[in-house]
């Protein structure tokens, strides 16, 4: 029996119970008489209290207590399995929009199936932007500290866009020609085509920190990591006088989360492309890999650095411990 067959019964047998009772309580009664007010009739006799009043209010009272108590569980039951299938029934209409929503706006960077592929790039229109796999966002960031809510982050991502790179605003809050809803469609569709992501993460225990740099931070930061010709990343000149050593492994290793979405990438703790360098794309950084990457940067300082090179210095980093204060020059102090 199924549980709408169940409440139908129940909801059946509280109609029936009722009226039969009702009709037994006043089953020979005398009718009251028409121009008495119901204020002014008598009432019961402590006789009537003591019997069949009292018997009828405890009938009724343990008729609706039996009721409810089979009526409540039966309706939560049923009721859960009403709104997970409203649920699903909605999220199945909403990927289905959301497929052709990105079959038309998004297959042509992100590949038909979500998997990959390419975009022009904004400052070399003979360079390819890699694209990033779509059906592994939710294994990629599952350990991420930065990513608390994978979809939330993605319909951030398509909302806002991604500023400097291929990747436009596509939410109407930011200019973009897509509603609210049609956002989450196409994160919806996103969504219902996640894999598991089994593939080991490749080492660049193999490259240069040269190399490294060249083949993931320069299309951001610049060849010699001073940005120019309109790129999103900073100018890294001056960037050990800005953070320690600790601090920059730091942000290589978790990125840097901002409105718009991750504006600098997870190098260790998940990111969006898993191709190998030898297949053109960037590599998930080992220590090893990461270490290599910050020699490098400091080789891409120049000897004497720009005025502005440390206006964001934190105190304490980068100074010479002789030109630290060493005491107080009071007059008789030692």
């Amino acid at each position: 029996m199924s549980p709408l067959v169940a409440v139908a019964i129940l909801a059946l047998a509280a109609l029936i119970v009722p009226v039969m009772l009702y009709v037994r309580s006043v089953r020979g009664r005398k009718p009251w008489i028409e121009d008495v007010p119901s204020a002014m009739r008598p009432g019961y006799s402590d006789e009537e209290l003591e019997g069949k009043i009292r018997i009828r209010y405890l009938t009724w009272g343990v008729v609706l207590t039996i009721f409810f108590a089979l009526f409540l569980p039966v309706y939560w039951v049923a009721e859960q399995s009403r709104l997970q299938e409203e649920v699903e029934g909605f999220f199945t209409v909403s990927v289905e929009r959301g497929e052709a929503l990105y079959t038309e706006n998004c297959a042509q960077c992100h590949g038909a199936e979500g998997t990959g592929g390419g975009a022009p790039s904004p400052y070399d229109a003979e360079e390819t932007w890699p694209a990033p796999n779509l059906t592994t966002i939710a294994a990629r960031y599952e350990n991420n500290p930065n990513i608390t809510d994978v979809r939330e982050y993605l319909i951030n991502t398509i909302e806002q866009g991604r500023p400097g790179t291929p990747m436009p605003t596509w939410g109407a809050a930011y200019g973009g020609p897509w509603t609210d809803q049609q956002v989450e469609e196409v994160a919806d569709w996103i969504l219902a085509r996640q894999v598991d992501d089994d593939a080991e993460p490749q080492q660049a225990s193999q490259l240069t920190g040269e190399e490294l740099f060249a083949g993931n931070c320069a299309r951001c930061h610049g060849e010699d990591g001073r940005s120019g010709g309109g790129r999103p990343g900073p100018s890294l000149v001056g960037v050990f006088e800005r953070h320690g050593e600790e601090t920059i492994r730091g942000i290589l290793q978790n990125g840097i989360l901002m409105g718009t979405g991750v504006t600098m990438p997870p190098w260790q703790n998940g990111y969006f492309y898993p191709t190998s360098p030898e297949d053109g794309g960037p590599a998930v950084y080992d220590d090893a890999a990461l270490n290599k990457l910050i020699n490098h940067l400091e080789t891409l300082q120049p000897e004497e650095l720009p005025d502005d090179a440390a206006q964001y210095k934190t105190p304490g980093v980068g100074e010479d411990e002789a030109a630290q204060p060493s005491g107080s020059d009071d007059e008789g102090e030692t």
